[in-house]
């Protein structure tokens, strides 16, 4: 699995406009590097130096050709961190120095869900890194929109984390009420930061599960008071350990696999809600009666809304969520293929990995 090109310069000024360097995935387990010349900022526009970017499950299925919705060729990378650089002339928000994380929805603006401020359920979404190109570059021109400013102390690593917070945050918020009982399937980024949103925003108890010891410890590290193997015990065990005979109030799946999906539908009590926040991979057979017949709820949760996003950024900057050593490994923006080989080969050693774009760049 080797790379197409070798990274040379990162950039070039030319005037005002950019010579930026881009990764791009062309094919399953491809990536190519390319120079990509960058107008200036138009006047809703500002011009960013990329510092690092995460990846994320779903980069993974891209670069394997696995992902559902996407077209080769594609700058991947959703995740992202960086620093202002330059800013058109109608941008108020934002000023050159100025530490910014991207949201990476593009949305219409003009259909239901977007009228009513559900823009992560936007009909014609599409998303920075999947849909559209991303943010593996050294630069890039974005809308003022998608930008969130962020603290001037607050380290670039840091601030890549508040995308996959995000997600958590959106998913407790679409059932999670004050003082519920919160079982989270899955202890990786996102199963991991759900389960710490929940506390923040109020759950009486949580209980994070996994197959991975590793994930459970760093996870139980972090300040997750229940933390349950499910090859030891099933879901429904260990939600009975947790929180005794009232059960679960809401089960997030963040794992989403046809097994975890069962377990949640085993475990789950009359009146309790399921939330999918993970992506699933293959279809899952439903028992509707089994849903009907108690009333459970399932819900669909995907992304998240721009209060999501804000929250999170403060989350970390005021350090209600627990980040220490959340970064597991950081590779070079050359080493792409090492960096997926790595992901793949030790699963139970990576929390969050980041490739550094900007390897000159200040935390």
């Amino acid at each position: 699995m080797g790379m197409t090109t070798s990274v040379q310069t990162e950039k070039a000024v030319h005037g005002e406009g950019v010579v930026a360097r881009q990764a791009v995935f062309t094919g399953p387990f491809t990536i190519a590097y390319r120079d990509k010349a960058l107008p200036p900022p138009a006047a809703d526009q500002v011009l960013l130096r990329i510092n690092n970017i995460g990846i994320c499950g779903s980069d993974i299925q891209i670069y394997h050709g696995l992902h559902k919705y996407m077209t080769y060729p594609v700058v991947p990378g959703h995740e992202a961190s960086g620093e202002v650089e330059a800013v058109g002339a109608g941008v108020t928000r934002f000023h050159v120095g100025q530490r910014v994380i991207v949201q990476p929805q593009i949305t219409c603006g003009e259909c239901y869900p977007c009228r009513i401020r559900r823009f992560n359920c936007c009909e014609n979404l599409r998303v920075k890194g999947v849909h559209a190109d991303g943010f593996a570059a050294s630069h890039i021109v974005v809308e003022e929109r998608f930008l969130h400013s962020c603290p001037d102390d607050m380290p670039f690593d840091l601030i890549t984390l508040a995308e996959p917070l995000a997600v958590g945050i959106g998913a407790v918020r679409r059932s999670c009420h004050q003082g519920a009982n919160v079982a989270v399937i899955g202890a990786g980024t996102i199963g991991n930061l759900t389960a710490q949103a929940a506390q923040v925003l109020g759950a009486e108890s949580v209980l994070v599960t996994d197959i991975m010891g590793s994930k459970l410890d760093y996870a139980a590290k972090c300040g997750i008071r229940h933390c349950a193997n499910t090859r030891e015990q099933s879901l429904k065990e260990a939600i009975y350990g947790a929180f005794g005979d009232r059960g679960a109030d809401v089960i997030i799946d963040c794992a989403t696999t046809p097994g975890t999906f069962q377990a949640a539908l085993d475990a789950c009590r009359p009146s309790s809600e399921i939330v999918i926040t993970g992506s699933f991979k293959v279809p899952v057979e439903l028992e509707v009666p089994r849903i009907q017949r108690r009333e459970v709820s399932l819900i669909g949760h995907f992304m998240y809304v721009r209060e999501d996003f804000a929250d999170a950024i403060d989350f970390l900057a005021a350090g209600r969520v627990n980040s220490d050593s959340f970064v597991t490994q950081k590779f070079a923006f050359d080493k792409f293929d090492e960096a997926f080989c790595f992901i793949e080969e030790h699963p139970n050693d990576v929390m969050k990995a980041l490739v550094m774009i900007d390897q000159g760049g200040q935390g």
